[in-house]
């Protein structure tokens, strides 16, 4: 964050080189109306917002990384470059290169959406996207580009709206790309036509290098789109120019969780006389959901790719979910093309998916028949709170094959819920087949709305060694939304469900002193939207002071 970046020994821990790129950003650099970049006052500095790549044929590591070229810290007048570094001692390979093109250096954007290495045609080339800091202002729209790593230059980019907004944060996950080097990404709050503004959707990217004496482009050539934000603050479902939105909205900023947070340790207003319906989930168990009478500006803020999508090659098929904590899987060859048109027939719309339906991902709220439905008509009915507290997805799903099923499963853990395990198809919707039992951000739940972000996972195995198999997930206890709390990391057997449905729980950190028992130490504090790595039998992650933590057998 402060564009400090180091090679760390993977084995021991130990420090290698450690090198300084640029300026950062002050975080709490003042703005007009009293604003900084960072609207709970977290982090000090802003600067490498994203993880970059590694070439592994040339051992170089490609970073962007926000600056500020006149030394004030000023988000205005900051610029992303884009580092080259050589792995073995962090020198630079070459000079750094500015990011440019189109409108993007119009605007203070946030790189926070990771890096992807793709070859179509041969040629090497790093993919990243952005959002922007004024998320929903005038100029404020995403941007995706191309860096070419033979030339070292910016090759092609693109707005994602002609409009406002559709940032692409995805937890900070990169595009996930199949084997055609096409590569999906799910964008947020913003403008929708179906035609250049992409709001609110899943998108297919196409990267086409130059050749020929063409220039190189990137364009979306496919996408599926759920709701609009004109919807979901009650406006015309085909009137785009309806929408009530969250004018100068802060990226990170949760409106929706802001308007339900309690204040003083009470109840606030919106949930005092709010409607309520019971309803039951897979067991059978009773779920007591509160529909907070929203602001349509908090209802606007719904980001469909506040999570990661996922892209399963054996199943051609892209799976994501956002803040409603629904999975929606739909075929990559044919992702829908959603129209404004679309959305005067809801179900006909969600039919384009696959098995015609979302699934409640994070948590299951009741039946179509109790009045929970997951693709509903007035997506407005989607604005609800599971007892009281958030379900949203912030991470990336984990998608691993199961040996014992014989099928392609798909792992989430969103917030203030349990982590679940789901059945993939390509021909039917996905279905629930497993849980854990712990709970994310557990000390304030039932606190509406609880905490963010929830879990973040990490699947390995040998092969296709049931025994071998292991899921690793951080965890928060408290709401690292507004401030920095404990974790702890857990660790699943996550293809041996015991019969009462439960994932195995093989491990917890709480049981080796590392977490919940020395608050504010560095060891113990959640790092957001950070999963783990696994290699070689070691649990690899990076923790709040700079470090890294390791944990063998």
């Amino acid at each position: 964050m402060a564009n400090v970046v180091r090679g760390v020994d993977a084995h021991d821990g130990s420090a290698i080189w450690q090198v300084t790129l640029g300026r950062p950003i002050q975080g709490n650099f003042p703005l007009p109306n009293n604003a900084t970049i960072d609207f709970h006052a977290i982090n000090d500095h802003w600067g490498c917002l994203s993880t970059g790549v590694i070439d592994p044929e040339t051992a170089r590591f490609y970073q962007v990384c926000w600056e500020s070229p006149d030394n004030s810290g000023d988000p205005r007048t900051a610029r992303y470059f884009m580092h080259v570094l050589s792995v073995a001692d962090g020198s630079a390979v070459v000079p750094k290169v500015l990011i440019d093109g189109l409108d993007f250096n119009a605007g203070m954007r946030k790189a926070r959406s990771s890096a992807v290495l793709i070859s179509p045609q041969g040629v090497k080339t790093l993919l990243q996207c952005t959002g922007s800091v004024n998320e929903t202002a005038a100029g404020s729209s995403g941007y995706c580009f191309a860096f070419d790593l033979a030339s070292n230059k910016v090759t092609a980019m693109m707005a994602t709206t002609k409009g406002n907004g559709a940032g692409i944060w995805m937890a900070g996950a990169g595009l996930a790309c199949d084997t055609d080097q096409d590569c999906y990404a799910m964008t947020g709050n913003g403008d929708f036509d179906g035609v250049s503004q992409w709001g609110e959707s899943f998108i297919k990217l196409r990267y086409t290098p130059a050749n020929a004496g063409n220039v190189a482009t990137l364009q979306v050539v496919d996408h599926w789109t759920p709701w609009t934000d004109a919807a979901r603050s009650g406006a015309n479902l085909t009137t785009a120019a309806a929408k009530a939105k969250p004018l100068d909205k802060l990226a990170g900023e949760s409106l929706e969780s802001e308007e339900v947070r309690p204040v003083g340790g009470g109840m606030n207003m919106p949930l005092t006389n709010a409607p309520a319906k019971v309803g039951h989930d897979e067991r059978g168990q009773a779920v007591f959901s509160v529909f907070p009478p929203l602001s349509p500006q908090a209802r606007t803020d719904q980001d469909l790719g506040s999570g990661g999508v996922v892209y399963i090659s054996a199943l051609n098929i892209v799976c994501g979910g956002g803040k409603d904590g629904l999975i929606y899987c739909m075929n990559a060859a044919k992702m829908g093309g959603t129209k404004l048109t679309d959305f005067v027939n809801a179900h006909a719309n969600c039919a384009k998916l696959i098995g015609g339906t979302p699934v409640w991902g994070t948590v299951t709220p009741g039946t179509i028949q109790e009045g929970f439905d997951p693709c509903p008509q007035d997506p407005r009915k989607l604005n609800f709170l599971p007892f009281g507290d958030s379900a949203h997805i912030h991470s990336t799903p984990v998608v691993m094959f199961d040996p014992v099923l014989n099928a392609w499963t798909l792992f989430v853990w969103g917030e203030n819920q349990r982590l679940r395990k789901w059945q993939l198809s390509a021909t039917a919707a996905p279905r629930l087949v497993g849980q854990g039992a712990d709970f994310a951000s557990s000390d304030v739940r039932g606190n509406s709305p609880g905490g963010m972000p929830g879990g973040f996972c990490a699947g390995s195995s040998n092969k296709k060694d049931p025994l071998s198999y292991l899921l690793v997930c951080t965890v928060p206890r408290g709401d690292a939304n507004g401030s920095r709390v404990q974790g702890h990391i857990v660790i699943y057997d996550p293809v041996h469900p015991g019969t009462d449905g439960f994932l195995p729980k093989l491990w917890d950190s709480d049981t080796w002193g590392w977490s919940g028992t020395q608050p504010g130490t560095k060891y113990n504090l959640f790092n957001k939207f950070m999963p783990p790595v696994i290699d070689g039998g070691e649990i690899i992650l990076p923790n709040y002071s700079g470090g890294v933590l390791l944990i063998a057998q």
